[in-house]
């Protein structure tokens, strides 16, 4: 399906590929000038909550094209990354407070094998609903970073310390 999106009165009725037809704000949609790598037409998006810390990237204009994401240091609380200019001045990211980090899951199966992408965030600016993947020439991060993986850690300290 193509362009699936009706405006009335600054609300859009999109229809969303994990939750049918829904009614949100214009002032929810989050731009992305450069679109996402591979996706370059897809310029305008919205964020749905899904399940606990997961949300869906949705496209407002393709129905079948939307990412399950997580806002990184909800489960990655360690994470750190130097943002360039060449991200923060196009996303007129001033401070902090206006930054999100968020990261493209990959769901398996089993759900315990599934992955992160923490090597090319997400990068919004919350205020101005602006947004940008930023793809490192080089990164400490992999593509594919255990989803679970700091939660076995925690685990296994958690269990460590008990012992001892």
């Amino acid at each position: 399906m193509a362009i699936t999106c009706r405006e009335r009165k600054m609300r859009l009725i999109i229809s969303t590929k994990y939750f049918g037809e829904i009614e949100v704000s214009e002032s929810e949609v989050i731009v992305f000038p450069n679109g996402l790598p591979a996706f370059e037409d897809e310029k305008r998006w919205i964020l749905q909550s899904y399940q606990g810390p997961f949300y869906v990237l949705q496209s407002v204009h393709t129905v079948e094209v939307s990412f399950l994401v997580c806002e990184i240091f909800s489960v990655f609380p360690d994470y750190q990354i130097d943002l360039p200019a060449s991200v923060t001045e196009p996303l007129q990211l001033t401070n902090t407070q206006q930054a999100s980090l968020w990261t493209i899951l990959t769901i398996n199966d089993p759900f315990e094998t599934s992955t992160a992408n923490l090597a090319a965030p997400l990068v919004l600016n919350v205020d101005e609903k602006k947004g940008k993947q930023y793809i490192p020439q080089d990164s400490e991060y992999s593509r594919q970073f255990p989803l679970l993986q700091r939660k076995e850690s925690s685990s296994q300290n958690a269990y460590t310390n008990q012992k001892t």
